[in-house]
């Protein structure tokens, strides 16, 4: 939920203490294996508060809808569709497997024709549309987002877990395909028709106390000053490029290309049309009145929907300013950690990780704001994240090392992945290592900052992939084939100096991590 609730939270937030107070009997109940140790004090810190306040707010469900984890306001026992699409990743690294399926497939189910393919925004402990938004299929309170930001999920879960039914199930299968067009067209929202779309569609009602809301054009809900906002076109991009990929996957070609050659339309929309060049930043919004307007960097570099590495790069020195984020709300700024060690910016992701979880940051017990910070320690500073290869037609598990310092140890221990669990373990950006845990063999995708010719793997040197990413910045990776129960260890052709046993001076000194 967005700031326009805040007073709601804040009667919430008498109304029930803390949830890493009232959650801990609940916790007790809700267990992970998943465990981070660095020589960071601080980011242990960060992560040992997270996984707690993250574990207060899970459910078993057993007198309920089933597994679940609070996703929405404190105290409100619900969960909402923008809130639980963000907390996933760091709901699947505890192991929480079964609430992410059990929400995404109710949220999937939820959208019908009745309410113009919109689904249910919040849905309550018991499976039904919250109150606190909902009053009848022609009164009730939805972001137009939702519907793809929901598909992203969707298809993140499914690469993390190998869970077909996350693409293949007939919720989820109804949810791509009326989506993707009968959605689009009820409240027109193609490539070619989103800018000159009236602000509100689909009024059933005159009169009724969500009129003004049902069908908001973007997350933002300050102002109504504006026909569509840009985190809606770049969750659209999101979602048709994951379904260009799911499609592809099920051997349907024709339906892959289409969907990729809209995704592509989205995306240059927000290049050409939405980029403020005086700013050097991407619009918020834009409106036939007032035409481009706000800012709107972080969901779209959140949903990797600017194409243009200028843009990409201006864009991401706009939000990684002290002066941008610590301007934000707790849900925007809950966002930035990942999206800015995604670009490479571990200093500022780093910061901004720090911040949403150091003791009185006010509404720091939100319950996205733990869940993103396990996933900025896990996918961020760790790097750990599996990926679709087209090429391979597989999905990869990859690792890149963003760590704080060059000297940096970081261990991760029993986190969920595929069908069981891998431990990884880094030295800096250079040395990696990962056991697979899981009960199948998978790719290893070990990627380092730098363009480098050779990766030691296992202490064999192997001929590394170069590549420059959309931001300019060069990577170097190697793909190690990792058996059942098997270990593997990677690192830069440029070892520590303790490690090179027949360059033992003294005066040596181990580069920057990335330096060529």
């Amino acid at each position: 939920m967005t700031s326009k609730h805040i007073w709601k939270y804040l009667f919430a937030f008498l109304l029930f203490p803390p949830a890493c107070e009232r959650g801990r009997a609940q916790a007790a109940d809700i267990n992970s294996d998943l465990e981070f140790r660095s020589s960071d004090t601080a980011l242990n810190a960060s992560f040992a508060w997270a996984k707690q306040q993250a574990l207060a707010y899970a459910h078993a469900g057993t007198d309920s809808i089933g597994p679940w984890y609070e996703a929405a306001l404190p105290g409100r026992d619900a969960f909402c569709m923008r809130d639980v699409s963000h907390q996933t990743t760091g709901a699947a690294a505890l192991g929480l497997y079964e609430a992410n399926r059990n929400m995404l497939q109710r949220f999937a189910s939820s959208a019908s024709i009745h309410r113009d393919w919109a689904g249910y925004w919040e849905i309550d402990k018991q499976g039904s549309p919250s109150s606190a938004d909902y009053l009848n299929d022609d009164d009730f309170w939805y972001n137009l987002p939702a519907n793809f930001d929901v598909i992203d999920a969707a298809y993140r879960m499914w690469l993390w877990t190998g869970d077909d039914t996350y693409i293949q199930s007939r919720p989820m299968l109804d949810l791509f395909r009326h989506s993707a067009h009968e959605y689009v067209n009820a409240w027109s929202l193609s490539p070619t028709a989103i800018l000159t779309r009236p602000r509100i569609m689909n009024r059933h009602l005159h009169h009724g106390k969500f009129v003004d809301d049902r069908g908001i054009p973007s997350y933002s809900e300050e102002t109504r000053d504006f026909t569509v906002g840009s985190d809606l076109i770049a969750a659209e991009y999101r979602a048709f490029r994951d379904l260009h990929v799911i499609e592809e996957r099920q051997g349907h070609a024709l339906a892959a290309k289409q969907y990729d050659a809209t995704a592509a339309q989205f995306s240059s929309l927000l290049d050409r049309n939405g980029w403020n060049h005086a700013d050097h930043h991407l619009a918020g919004s834009f409106s036939r009145e007032k035409g481009w307007k706000g800012a709107g960097d972080d969901l779209a570099l959140y949903f990797a929907a600017l194409a243009d590495p200028t843009h990409i790069r201006e864009s991401l020195q706009y939000i990684g300013a002290e002066d941008h984020w610590k301007n934000e709300g707790i849900e925007a700024e809950s966002y930035l950690p990942q999206t800015l060690y995604r670009y490479g910016d571990e200093e500022s992701a780093y910061k901004v990780l720090l911040d949403l979880s150091r003791d009185h940051k006010p509404r720091r017990e939100y319950p996205e704001v733990s869940y993103a910070v396990i996933a900025a320690v896990i996918t961020g500073a760790m790097g750990i994240e599996p990926k679709y290869d087209s090429r391979l037609h597989e999905v990869v598990l990859a690792t890149f090392p963003q760590p704080s310092s060059s000297e940096e140890i970081a261990k991760l221990t029993g986190l969920r992945i595929f069908t069981g669990t891998v431990d990884v373990s880094e030295v800096g950006a250079h040395d990696v290592t990962m056991k697979n845990e899981t009960s199948k063999a998978f790719t290893w995708r070990a990627t380092f900052p730098g363009a480098h010719q050779q990766i030691l793997v296992n202490g064999e040197r192997r001929r590394a992939h170069t590549e420059t990413l959309p931001d300019g910045r060069s990577i170097s990776w190697v793909d190690v084939a990792l058996g059942v129960g098997r270990t593997g260890v990677t690192r830069l052709d440029r070892a520590p100096v303790a490690d090179r046993r027949d360059q033992p001076s003294p005066k040596q000194h181990l580069p920057a991590a990335g330096a060529k």
